[in-house]
């Protein structure tokens, strides 16, 4: 912040010099003739590049630079996911599976993996013996006959013709079989997006991308156009390719509106959300947030199964998360007050599966009433 302000006085100094140079004496004679000295024969030019620096100046320090979400809550990129799969930033407390190389990618993971040593030379074959093989056939070669030595005809008594040894059939080395994993034949939509999700869960980039593009081939109606559009911005996010995630994600949103489903809807809003909340546009993130949360009422108004109800959680604290960003902490407390209401009702009623979730909710609860406290 302090960095911008200085850009910006200086950004707004340097144009008022240019200004000062321009136009000696004006403001009704309130600004003093500048003397340029040796340059002043390329007054005009001096005063445009104190211009145009100043100008840059005063937009470097304007515009702002996006950053991303808190770390403290940012959602992994570890899992990929799905739009039937539970997405939601209280998975980040649940611990991760050990990887073998946990600071690589998976690329460089394979390169670092050791690579077999090859076969030592043997020991008991000695350079001595190694030259006495070679010169071997060589001597036989050396004292054949030449053939300037031989006449037109061929002699009486030619040697009899040298027995060639009957060559041995080399039997080929036994090599171990590459276990095959057996792959999902993607003959229709639905099993295109099971061998998507087995590719992309095993960290196989390459398959997975083949999948995807078999899923957005045989995508036909809308909730399937939008269900492949979301998965290739589930996609492009786990890669950190975020343009590219937002384009997707904002195709989703559009076959959503088309299918008409307000459970597709809320997933595409919430997905459009986060990626505008990481790049800090929290105005549209909390637009975002908010109509995925209306909808969220909807569908838990009339749908009272725990898959619904822990969605409406999930929209509840994702809108608490843009808000207390804001500044609106006082209502961020509430929406998360309200969230630890419902996920508290689930852990009731099935401890081994929402009590991680209702933990991970009153921490975050009990650290903003402490900030609204403060």
């Amino acid at each position: 912040m302090l960095g911008r302000i200085i850009g910006l006085l200086l950004g707004v100094g340097l144009g008022g010099l240019a200004y000062v140079i321009l136009y000696p004496g004006g403001l009704q004679g309130q600004i003093p003739t500048l003397n340029l000295g040796a340059f002043e024969g390329v007054r005009l030019g001096v005063a445009m590049a104190s211009g145009i620096m100043g100008a840059a100046l005063v937009i470097a320090a304007l515009v702002r630079a996006p950053t991303r979400r808190k770390a403290a809550r940012s959602q992994p990129l570890a899992g990929f996911k799905f739009a039937d799969d539970p997405v939601d930033a209280k998975e980040a407390a649940l611990p991760e599976e050990p990887r073998p190389f946990p600071e690589l990618t998976p690329l460089q993971a394979l390169e670092a993996a050791p690579f077999p040593e090859p076969a030592p030379f043997p020991a008991d074959v000695t350079h001595a013996q190694t030259e006495t093989q070679l010169a071997a056939p060589l001597a036989a070669i050396t004292a054949a006959t030449p053939l300037e030595a031989l006449g037109d005809t061929a002699p009486e008594n030619a040697p009899p013709e040298m027995a060639q040894p009957e060559p041995h059939p080399l039997e080929p080395a036994p090599v171990a079989a590459a276990p095959v994993e057996p792959s999902v034949v993607a003959d229709d939509f639905d099993a295109a997006r099971t061998e998507l999700r087995t590719h992309a869960r095993a960290e196989a980039w390459g398959p997975a991308a083949l999948a995807l593009q078999r899923v957005k081939a045989l995508a036909s109606s809308d909730r399937q156009q939008m269900l492949a559009a979301q998965d290739a911005g589930d996609f492009a996010r786990a890669q950190g390719r975020s343009d590219d995630a937002i384009e997707a994600y904002d195709l989703a949103l559009a076959y959503a509106r088309q299918a008409g489903e307000p459970d597709l809807m809320a997933d595409a809003l919430l997905n459009v959300g986060d990626m505008a909340y990481e790049e800090h546009r929290l105005d549209s993130a909390v637009e975002s947030y908010e109509s995925a949360l209306d909808l969220r009422r909807k569908i838990a108004g009339t749908d009272h199964t725990p898959s619904a109800r822990r969605a409406l959680s999930i929209a509840l604290e994702r809108l608490a998360d843009a808000r207390e960003d804001r500044g609106h902490r006082t209502r961020a407390l509430d929406l998360y007050r309200e969230s630890e209401a419902i996920t508290a009702d689930l852990a009731a009623s099935d401890e081994a599966k929402y009590g991680p979730d209702l933990a991970t909710t009153r921490e975050r609860l009990q650290e903003l009433e402490a900030r609204v406290l403060a």
